[in-house]
């Protein structure tokens, strides 16, 4: 046989490089069954914590959504309207707040969500208005629950709770579904509660891989332990872990349950507190490895036959070429001979790029969150004057540090030339040809944003052209093409579009107030014929007056607070732009200091009970105000009255300090045992916001309202511990919705778990 030693040659280095490891590994089988059982249970621990961060950005998105529409002037107007007498809501006001919410539909694994109120039957959903109990009632059915006994369940104060997986009907379609609800809380507290169904099947589908699926079961429990989402095994198996491997904190365990070896693999979310639970028994690991390590053995003599056919073929075929394979693997070489042309490594690294610019999927979902979280950051600068990071904005595209900056602000609505649609769609092409043509007027990046559907705004990011006297972007050379696109809107599309141009910011934290200001300007500027306002010409008119909502409610939460300095600097704010600035006419001066004195009764109708106001000096001053003409005594009277209610609120915190903290503590002291005890309801018990009552518990107690709580309630537990109650008894006796939660917070306060505080102090 031709070339013979040739053959020998290659087929031993062949079995020296390749198959020699392998066989050594297949000797050592006990490595390989634990190396085995090591990978199984990291591939489901890598699964789990896929599934909760999927899981967890979902809620965050959710999360968000309640924030944006919980700030929505419109639905906040609605939930405080509701429960008056001689209240009526227009019903453009419940399409407003239905196309808000619709805008506000993000990509969720939630399909449709909906806002019910407390006051009444009125349910708003993105596709659906039901306006009574006849027609709610239709709408939604949670596992057995009826619809009184949902609405009843409903008219308590939710934070981030999870109900349950249970054949849910929503809008007549019936499937699995676990609820997410959040409160909607308005400054006159809580009227109303946004639900958020998911389908049970979407998380079953990410946490259902492949050894899950086929062999174990897994579920879901909430931040109280509860337990909300199960997935049996294919033979309906299905069994809850102890809490005494729950409690230890390993991701990965070993463990025997009911005479049989199981793992148990879980990863926790520290975003929503949701526990992620698998159980995967031995006996299927086992069965699993045997599997693989035959797969082992088939895959090493398909290598082998293989390997040594197409060396011999290789031989064969190309002998020759056999001294140039022989150069390759032994490093000969001639002078004569040339090696093998073409550089691998390109190859391998074009391929390697190819099948990146392949994964289409990464792209897709990389490129369908980006206009999202584009999109609430600019809404963020738009409604909040804190820039937290500027560097988040960069990375999604947007610069505007460090440059000078407009804000244009548009609505598109008034008389329209035949039948114009309040569809999104149509409203979004016009807003990207209003961007579009204003980028042929002001240079530089336009950043959309959109804050309604037929509205929004625009935020410029001005070139530098500071050395100039009459930069392109000032009021002379924009005002005209602007009106003539107005113009052009009117001829072709037949839709009349109002724009407000603000002043140049000259910081980011400047454009919140910028917008504010320009939306003020479209507001009072829709029964004008001015359809281009710009804020400069807006000072000098007289016609309107400034004292927009937010400010009123600052200037509110001072008083009610007795924040003196606070409502100083309100007051200052609104005498500032109307009478420096404005220089507002007599006649709009008439109607600010009649809104001024409505803000009083405000401020006076939600001061706490224990307040004591003499009514009859507050109308006193209220008479010599309506007797002043001059301006800044006006002005000064406002003040004293503002002043006078804040120093009685001060004075009344001072003096009630100490029976506060005895009246608080009393409540709890009463209601620690009870399970939705919270800082939400313990506010609303005592008429106040949560956020201020949780500075006020802090201030009275120097702690947190939660801190507090727990120490009270695990006090209680050792006294009890030393009872004959069992921990589940003692767990509902102290106000725990389980033994977990009440272990994890005895062992974080006591340094030791209850049984062995049991032990030394029974």
């Amino acid at each position: 046989m031709k070339n013979k030693k040739v053959y020998i040659r290659l087929i031993i280095t062949y079995l020296a490089v390749f198959l020699f490891p392998v066989m050594v590994n297949i000797l050592i089988l006990e490595e390989i069954s634990e190396s085995s059982q090591d990978n199984i249970c990291q591939s489901v621990l890598t699964n789990l914590n896929h599934t909760r961060d999927i899981i967890d950005n979902n809620f965050k998105e959710i999360n968000t959504i309640v924030e944006n529409l919980s700030a929505n002037s419109t639905i906040q107007y609605i939930a405080t309207q509701m429960g008056e007498e001689d209240k009526s809501i227009k019903i453009s006001k419940l399409l407003s707040a239905q196309d808000y919410m619709g805008a506000m539909r993000i990509q969720t694994f939630v399909e449709e969500y909906y806002l019910i109120f407390h006051e009444t039957d009125m349910i708003i959903s993105p596709d659906h208005i039901y306006l009574n109990a006849e027609s709610s009632k239709h709408f939604f059915r949670y596992g057995d629950y009826e619809w009184e006994d949902w609405k009843e369940k409903l008219e308590e104060s939710y934070s981030k709770y999870i109900f349950p997986e249970a054949m849910t009907m929503q809008n007549k379609r019936k499937r699995k579904m676990l609820l997410y609800v959040q409160s909607l809380i308005t400054n006159s507290g809580t009227k109303g509660n946004f639900v958020f169904p998911i389908k049970s099947e979407s998380i079953k589908a990410l946490l259902k891989d492949t050894y899950v699926a086929n062999g174990g079961w897994g579920y879901l429990l909430d931040s109280e332990g509860e337990t909300v989402l199960s997935m049996p095994s294919e033979k309906d198996e299905f069994e809850l872990v102890p809490q005494k491997h729950m409690e230890n904190g390993k991701s990965i365990q070993q463990v025997r349950m009911n005479g049989r070896d199981v793992a148990i693999i879980k990863s926790v979310s520290t975003k929503m507190g949701l526990t992620f639970v698998a159980v995967l028994p031995k006996k299927y690991i086992t069965a699993q490895i045997n599997e693989a390590q035959k797969n082992t053995l088939r895959m090493t003599f398909v290598v082998l036959l293989v390997g040594i056919g197409s060396i011999l073929a290789l031989s064969w075929y190309r002998g020759r070429n056999i001294i140039r394979i022989l150069q390759i693997l032994f490093n000969i070489s001639t002078a004569d001979e040339e090696m093998p042309k073409g550089d691998e490594l390109v190859y391998i690294s074009n391929s390697l790029q190819q099948l990146v610019d392949k994964n289409t999927d990464l792209k897709e979902n990389i490129r369908l969150q980006e206009p999202i979280t584009r999109g609430l950051l600019l809404e963020r600068l738009l409604y909040s004057s804190e820039i937290r990071n500027e560097k988040s904005l960069e990375e999604y595209g947007i610069h505007l540090a460090g440059k000078r900056l407009l804000v244009i602000a548009f609505w598109f609505g008034g008389d329209v030339v035949g039948e114009i649609g309040d569809h999104a769609s149509e409203f979004t092409v016009y807003k990207q040809v209003l961007q579009k043509e204003l980028d042929k007027i002001i240079p530089g990046e336009k950043y959309l944003c959109d804050t309604d559907i037929n509205a929004g705004a625009i935020i410029c990011a001005l070139e530098d052209v500071s050395s100039e006297e009459n930069p392109p972007w000032s009021k002379d050379n924009i005002f005209g093409p602007i009106e003539k696109l107005g113009s052009i809107f009117w001829k072709e599309y037949g839709v009349l579009v109002r724009m407000a141009v603000s002043n140049i910011c000259k910081e980011l934290t400047n454009i919140s107030k910028a917008y504010d200001q320009v939306y003020e300007m479209l507001q009072y500027g829709a029964d004008s014929c001015r359809k281009v306002i710009f804020y400069d010409d807006y000072l000098t008119c007289r016609e309107y007056y400034y004292f927009p909502v937010s400010l009123e409610d600052r200037l509110v939460n001072a008083v009610k607070t007795g924040n003196a300095e606070n409502m100083h600097a309100q007051l200052t704010e609104i005498y500032q732009v109307n009478v420096l600035e404005r220089s507002i006419s007599p006649s709009m001066m008439h109607f600010l200091v009649n809104d001024l004195q409505c803000t009083v009764f405000k401020a006076l109708h939600g001061l706490n009970s224990n307040i004591e106001i003499e009514e009859e000096e507050i109308y006193k001053q209220l008479e010599h105000l309506n007797r002043e003409n001059d301006i800044l005594l006006r002005f000064n009277r406002i003040n004293k009255i503002f002043k006078y209610i804040c120093e009685k609120v001060s004075e009344a915190n001072q003096a009630n300090s100490s029976k506060q903290i005895q009246n608080i503590e009393n409540y709890i002291k009463n209601n620690y045992h009870r399970s939705d005890m919270s800082l939400t309801k313990i506010a609303d018990d005592f008429c106040f916001a949560s956020t201020y009552f949780s500075k006020l518990f802090k201030e009275l107690f120097q702690e947190n309202f939660s801190v507090y709580l727990e120490k009270v309630r695990i006090e209680q537990v050792c006294i009890l511990l030393k009872g004959n109650d069992n921990l589940e008894k003692i767990a509902e006796k102290t106000g725990y919705n389980s033994v977990y939660v009440m272990r994890t917070s005895f062992k974080r306060m006591k340094g030791m778990t209850p049984n062995d505080y049991r032990k030394l102090n029974g």
